[in-house]
């Protein structure tokens, strides 16, 4: 029986061997997957293993050639390579460890052919030399299919597990710059208790709820005052403690200032806006001395249709 080697690199480090084929054989089931490695079909340096077997650098992955003639992967892999969106426009800063792309206005992060993460994929296969099998780019938090700026995708495992941890200790913190309705005049901390709420088409927005809710902190500091057709609009700096669904936008407008033009939080219907609501990841600041070698503040500026540029 003819097999195909497949080499592990650093990325592929204390991962089981049954969670790495989910990439090689994602149309096969669990069990499926356990029975090819009893009968010897996948084996790890030429001999017979057990699915729980954790990977070490130097491993080789050998499968039975014919579970490789699948066109599922290929099939994968061009749906990868199907967009056709330059990343190299958007990189704001890039090490062996993250990539932090300028995230456009109106594109999704997940999900489609042409989302964000597939677009990253595309350029990984093509621009990033790694020996891993299993490590795979993605994104490392959220940000709203309407919202730009700084959004951050792993390059290495290390990179993923450091970011993931400091960013749910709040070690690393956020800055937005948004736009609000009205004259909003004073620094304020924001406390509020806030939930989802999902309608029957699927559309999910955020309320204030003082039982279920879980607690939003936010902080709001107004930089600069102009008008839109005559109305009074302000930007405003948000530094944010916690990370919840639609934070700035529903605490916004709880407080009586919702962003200018976001209707889904009560802002008033305007003609001439260029986008639904106007909210910029505009810095990232890690700690010092970092393991990843990260600079202590990574900034992107707005794009010239957002209001005050």
């Amino acid at each position: 029986m003819d097999f195909k080697d497949f080499p592990f690199g650093q990325d592929d480090n204390d991962r089981r061997l049954d969670k790495i084929l989910r990439h090689f054989l994602p149309d096969r089931s669990l069990s499926e997957v356990y029975g090819f490695i009893r009968k010897g079909l996948v084996r790890i340096n030429g001999k017979k293993t057990k699915e729980n077997y954790r990977i070490s650098e130097g491993d080789v992955l050998n499968i039975a050639e014919f579970l490789c003639s699948s066109d599922s992967n290929d099939q994968q892999n061009q749906k990868k390579l199907d967009s056709v969106f330059d990343i190299n426009k958007i990189i704001v800063f890039k090490n062996e460890h993250l990539l932090i792309l300028n995230k456009p206005y109106d594109m999704k992060v997940h999900g489609d052919a042409d989302s964000l993460d597939n677009a990253v994929k595309t350029w990984y296969e093509k621009n990033i030399s790694n020996n891993s099998i299993s490590f795979r780019p993605g994104p490392l938090h959220r940000l709203d299919r309407k919202t730009t700026g700084l959004l951050v995708f792993s390059l290495s495992s290390q990179g993923a597990r450091w970011f993931t941890e400091n960013i749910e200790n709040h070690i690393i913190r956020k800055t937005y710059l948004g736009v609000m309705e009205g004259s909003f005049t004073e620094k304020s901390r924001w406390e509020d208790k806030i939930c989802k709420i999902e309608d029957q088409k699927g559309f999910v927005t955020v309320k204030k709820d003082d039982i279920k809710g879980k607690t939003a902190i936010t902080y709001a500091n107004p930089l600069k005052y102009s008008d839109h057709k005559g109305k009074k609009i302000t930007l405003t700096e948000y530094d944010i403690e916690t990370g919840r669904t639609h934070q700035i936008r529903c605490q916004s407008s709880i407080h009586g200032f919702p962003l200018l033009g976001d209707t889904a939080y009560g802002a008033k219907r305007q003609q001439g806006l260029s986008r639904n609501f106007y909210l910029h990841a505009w810095k990232l600041h890690f700690p010092k001395d970092n393991p990843l070698n990260l600079p202590e503040t990574v900034t992107c500026n707005p794009d010239s249709d957002f209001l005050f540029v």
